[in-house]
């Protein structure tokens, strides 16, 4: 069915409606001629490939100019646009990267780069997200941990406690000097040192923690250079080395050591039960060991020192035994009667934690010393025995 209208409401309404639509157009064609009046918008070329790299109370911002040969300066604004850097840029001497540098504080911070072009128009914005580190992470850093020292024949390694991680290690610098000839050596933060075979005498070294906080970061952090000694306390840990044997039994390669202490037909001190340990035992059908002494001997500069214990796989040593670690002034160990003369002693004893197996001393002077193993015990069924699987001898200051 063909319906028609004729009222005379509904022709009114069409050209109505037709006039508002041209109205409406117009209006917009006037909003749009008002904004492009004086022609059309021109934007001079924007930065391309925009980074900003994290750096040590700075940022620096890198880019790649595109075609546009007219650009002629590059704004940054941050911190809502409250803070700004401008930098003129010819592109015949510029080339055709950008990168500048430049002081910002501690922080996370948003940076938007315009380019203008030499007839003043702009880019459209490159917005970047970039980092600045200063004090508060500087305050987080700290030098490195010499775990222990292992010198051998064939090389000297340096264990080293394990660096954090999140706070960015990058290596650590030492300086070590022999014979007044200085070398200097760049570590990974996450391995062991191991040289060539250094003299059997205390070196001078030196060493600091270099830092960079993340991936990006165009500078360091470094903290101060720490000095201390290198040590030569060798044959220090399993598998301790027997310089001569018979059976389970034999004698400490590096060490000296007295008559008392051989006790198994000439023998003792190296055990090779237990990974080739250290151990003075005495019963078991064995003779009673009285004043045994095991050391070595230095002539060390004014400081502070540790010797320890630093890795006890066991031992049945009671308060009424007589075994000591000992540091004495001179050339051998005192008598267990003398221990008080010692500048330091600790007595061994099984349950004792291991921070208490150790002796710390202090010089004034440089004076030659001696640290050892000191211990008189009986013999008779069930025997004595101490199974050390380490020392250490550490310079602190």
């Amino acid at each position: 069915m063909k319906t028609t209208y004729n009222k005379p409401g509904y022709r009114m309404i069409l050209p109505a409606m037709m006039l508002a639509l041209t109205v409406a157009s117009c209006t917009k064609w006037d909003e749009y001629k008002k904004y492009t009046e004086s022609g059309e918008i021109v934007y001079a070329g924007k930065l391309d490939s925009v980074k900003a790299l994290s750096g040590k109370n700075r940022v620096m911002i890198t880019g790649k100019f595109n075609a546009d040969p007219n650009v002629s300066q590059v704004r940054i604004y941050w911190n809502n646009n409250r803070d700004s850097m401008m930098y003129d840029v010819k592109r015949s001497t510029s080339g055709d990267y950008f990168q500048q540098a430049f002081a910002v504080p501690e922080g996370v911070a948003t940076y938007t780069v315009y380019t203008y072009d030499v007839k003043g128009h702009r880019s459209v914005p490159v917005s970047v997200i970039g980092k600045s580190y200063g004090d508060n992470y500087r305050k987080k850093l700290n030098n490195r941990i010499i775990t222990g020292i292992k010198y051998l024949g064939t090389g000297t390694t340096i264990n080293w406690e394990p660096a954090d991680a999140s706070l960015g290690p990058l290596r650590t610098d030492l300086q070590y000097t022999v014979n007044g000839v200085t070398t200097d050596v760049s570590l990974p933060p996450t391995e062991s040192t191991v040289f060539t075979a250094l003299p059997n005498t205390l070196v001078q070294a030196r060493f600091r923690a270099v830092f960079r906080p993340d991936s990006t970061c165009v500078d360091t952090f470094t903290v101060a250079y720490k000095d201390t000694l290198l040590l030569p306390f060798k044959n220090n840990a399993i598998p301790f080395i027997a310089s001569a044997k018979a059976g389970r039994w034999g004698n400490l390669a590096d060490w000296n050591a007295n008559d008392a202490v051989k006790s198994h037909g000439g023998y003792g001190g190296w055990d090779e039960w237990n990974s080739n340990i250290f151990n003075i035992e005495s019963g078991w059908g064995a003779p009673p060991v009285t004043n045994g002494k095991i050391w070595h001997t230095y002539t060390l500069p004014a400081g502070k020192y540790v010797f320890a214990i630093s890795d006890l796989r066991d031992t049945n040593l009671l308060l009424a035994d007589n075994t000591y670690l000992v540091a004495h002034e001179g050339t051998e160990l005192p008598n267990v009667a003398d221990v008080a003369t010692a500048i330091a002693s600790a007595k061994i004893v099984n349950g004792k934690p291991l921070s208490e197996l150790r002796v710390s001393f202090t010089l004034t002077e440089t004076k030659t010393i001696s640290i050892g193993y000191l211990t008189t015990q009986p013999d008779g069924t069930p025997g004595k025995f101490c199974n050390i699987r380490a020392f250490s001898f550490t310079f602190i200051k």
